[in-house]
C-alpha cells in the first residue's frame, strides 16, 4: 500500500496544529508567560533527576560485602576481612573503600599482577618512595624509615577500584576505592528526563490555566496561591538539580572518583556547607504535596462549579458563555479562518474600521496571531 505525499503532508500538518493548540499560551501577559516559563523549568529539573536516576539502575552495581572480601584478598595477597564504608555525595555517584591494615609490607606489583590475570583492565603502577620520620615517646628519640606509596587502577564489568598502600616500614594500610565506571547512558537519559520534564511542565501548566480561568474568582485565587507557594518551596530543590546537570554534561576528566549525577542532590547530605542535611529532601517532599494538592483543585474544577448550592441564577450560564469564548480564542490561535469569524463577530454589529481595530488588537494581546486577523483596510463583510 503506498502513501502519497499529500497525506503525508496533511498527517503533519494535523500534527503540528494539535500540538500548537496544546502547547499554545492561554494568554500573552507577562505574569502568565512567567508562570508557564517557571512551572517548566521545576518540572524538567524533577525530569532530569528522574532521568539519572533511571541512568544509575543501568550501570553496575557496587560490589557486596563478600564480593569486595575477594577482591581485598586478590590486593593484599592474604586472608584479612577488610574494614567496608560505602559513602554518598549530593553532587556525584556512591562510591565504596574497603581498607585492610598489613604489618608485613605490601608488594603491589604482585598485586597488580593478580588483577591482570584475572581479567582486569590495569593501569600503570605508580610508586613513591620516601622517608617518614617516627617519634618514639620513651626516650623522644626521631627516628627516619622507609615509607612507600603505590597506586594503580584496574576496571572490569562497568567497576573501577582505584586500589593504594601506604606504608611505613612494613606497617600499613591497603585501600580499595570503586565506583560505577563512566557510561554514556547517564547523560543520555538524564538529557531525556530533562526534556521530558520541560514539555510535561508546559503542558500542566497551560492545561490548569484554561481549566481554571472560567471558574470563580476565590478558587482561581486558591489555585494561584497554592502554585506560588509550590514554586517557592520548590526553588531550592531545582536550583541544586540545574546545578548538578550541568556538571553531568561536562566532560568526566577527573578519573579518580564517580561521575557526577543529576538526583544525588536530594540525597539527605548537606548540598550547601551552611544547610541542613534535610534541607533538600525535606523541601522536595513538601513542594511535591502542595504540587499535588493544587492539580487535585484544578482537576476538581468541575465538580466545583455543579455543586455550588448557593450560587445566584445565571452562574452556570455565565460560566459556559466564558468556556465557549475560550474555546473559539483557542482556535483562533492556530486557524485563521477561525480567527477571521472570531474577529468579525465579536465586533458585531459595528464593523467600523474603529471597532475591527480595537477587537483585533484585542485578541493579539489574547495570543491570536496578527497575521490571522484582517485589519480594517481589508476586505470585511458588508452590513445587511
Amino acid at each position: 500500500m503506498s502513501i502519497s505525499w499529500s497525506t503525508i503532508g496533511h498527517t503533519v500538518r494535523l500534527t503540528v496544529t494539535g500540538a500548537r493548540r496544546w502547547l499554545a499560551l492561554p494568554d500573552r501577559r507577562p505574569v502568565t508567560v512567567a508562570a508557564v516559563v517557571l512551572i517548566a523549568l521545576l518540572v524538567g529539573a524533577f525530569g532530569a533527576a528522574a532521568g539519572s536516576w533511571l541512568s544509575t539502575r543501568a550501570v553496575a552495581d557496587l560490589p557486596s560485602e563478600a564480593t569486595l572480601a575477594d577482591l581485598s584478598r586478590r590486593a593484599t595477597g592474604v586472608d584479612e576481612a577488610p574494614v567496608v564504608s560505602r559513602e554518598t555525595s549530593p553532587r556525584t555517584a556512591a562510591r565504596f573503600a574497603a581498607d585492610t591494615t598489613l604489618a608485613t609490607g605490601w608488594d603491589s606489583a604482585q598485586a597488580r599482577q593478580r588483577y591482570a590475570a584475572a581479567g582486569w583492565s590495569v593501569s600503570p603502577l605508580t610508586v613513591t618512595d620516601d622517608q617518614a620520620s617516627v617519634l618514639y615517646p620513651g626516650d623522644k628519640a626521631v627516628s627516619y624509615l622507609p615509607s612507600r606509596y603505590a597506586r594503580f587502577t584496574a576496571e572490569s564489568g562497568g567497576l573501577v577500584i582505584e586500589v593504594s598502600g601506604g606504608f611505613v616500614g612494613a606497617d600499613g594500610v591497603v585501600r580499595l576505592a570503586g565506583w560505577a565506571a563512566d557510561s554514556p547512558v547517564v547523560p543520555a537519559l538524564t538529557i531525556a528526563g530533562a526534556a521530558l520534564g520541560l514539555i510535561t511542565g508546559w503542558l500542566l501548566a497551560v492545561t490548569t490555566m484554561r481549566r481554571v480561568r472560567p471558574t470563580h474568582p476565590a478558587h482561581r485565587a486558591t489555585v494561584s496561591a497554592l502554585t506560588v507557594t509550590a514554586l517557592l518551596v520548590l526553588a531550592a530543590p531545582a536550583i541544586a538539580l540545574y546545578g548538578n546537570l550541568v556538571r553531568t554534561l561536562r566532560p568526566h576528566v577527573d578519573t579518580s572518583g564517580p561521575a557526577a549525577t543529576v538526583h544525588s542532590a536530594l540525597t539527605p547530605d548537606p548540598y550547601w556547607s551552611a544547610a541542613p542535611a534535610w534541607l533538600l529532601p525535606g523541601l522536595t517532599a513538601a513542594g511535591g504535596l502542595i504540587a499535588v494538592i493544587t492539580l487535585v483543585l484544578a482537576a476538581s474544577t468541575r465538580l466545583s462549579r455543579v455543586g455550588t448550592v448557593d450560587s445566584p441564577a445565571g452562574v452556570g450560564d455565565w460560566e459556559a458563555a466564558a468556556s465557549t469564548v475560550e474555546a473559539s480564542i483557542e482556535a483562533a490561535r492556530v486557524d485563521r479562518d477561525a480567527a477571521q469569524r472570531l474577529l468579525f463577530l465579536s465586533a458585531y454589529p459595528d464593523w467600523t474600521p474603529g471597532s475591527l481595530d480595537r477587537m483585533r488588537e484585542r485578541l493579539i494581546n489574547a495570543g491570536v496571531p496578527a497575521d490571522f486577523l484582517t485589519t480594517s483596510n481589508q476586505s470585511r463583510p458588508d452590513r445587511p
